[in-house]
């Protein structure tokens, strides 16, 4: 582990929430905007909103404003990054003074949705990883060969009924589009669900539902393999 990075990156995050707060919410009407409030969000997102797998910041321009918002209250409101072995979750705990009230998720949330998305992720440079996500969640054995068939058929008869035949999502039935998630992503947030770490509180309704399904991936290759079909799906889509 590296306490001095993690309390970079922490000192980081609560000074630009601080200072965010208190150029603009102080102020007796909520006039932030939400491209202001993405400031803080850049970081570890990438400044077009184009993830940085490096630092665990999923890709979200152009997804869908319902989702964002949904995940942005569960994190506000504790009930994502509920377990201590979800290192990012528990980092994106920090952006509560951000995320405030629902005006300003709202405004975060439609601006990320507007932007363009597919763009290449944001560079993740040299060395190694600068924060403290290198945990038993931070993949998979590289020594695992994924089969993209396998994973056809584990989508077919699980992923479908949620997340449609093109992974596109289902809004009514809180499935997220994974049309633009990167594979360390998908893979980091599968093991989660799997094992219980994310899902957990007992008021995440969907992460319930979607940690019962990630149950049928009983080991690391299945994991793998289903994830190679999403990656495949998703270059179909383009």
């Amino acid at each position: 582990m590296h306490p001095f990075r993690s309390i970079s990156l922490i000192s980081f995050l609560c000074f630009g929430c601080s200072a965010l707060a208190q150029t603009t919410f102080e102020k007796p009407n909520e006039t932030v905007t939400g491209e202001q409030l993405f400031i803080v969000c850049a970081f570890c997102h990438g400044d077009s909103v184009q993830g940085n797998d490096r630092r665990d910041g999923p890709a979200l321009a152009g997804m869908e404003a319902w989702y964002l918002e949904l995940q942005m209250q569960n994190f506000r409101n504790g009930i994502r990054g509920y377990r201590a072995e979800d290192i990012p979750g528990q980092v994106m705990h920090f952006t509560k003074g951000m995320l405030r009230n629902d005006f300003t998720v709202k405004s975060l949330a439609a601006y990320i949705s507007a932007l363009e998305p597919g763009k290449p992720m944001a560079p993740n440079g040299t060395g190694e990883r600068p924060y403290l996500w290198d945990s038993p969640y931070a993949g998979l054995d590289p020594s695992i060969s994924a089969d993209a068939k396998a994973g056809e058929r584990t989508w077919l008869s699980v992923c479908t009924a949620c997340h449609g035949a093109d992974g596109a999502g289902n809004e009514a039935l809180g499935a997220a589009n994974l049309n633009y998630l990167s594979e360390p992503y998908l893979i980091r947030q599968l093991m989660y669900f799997r094992d219980g770490i994310r899902g957990a509180h007992p008021e995440d309704t969907r992460g319930q539902q979607m940690a019962a399904m990630a149950k049928v991936l009983t080991d690391d290759q299945s994991i793998a393999d289903v994830v190679a079909y999403i990656s495949s799906l998703q270059k179909r889509n383009r």
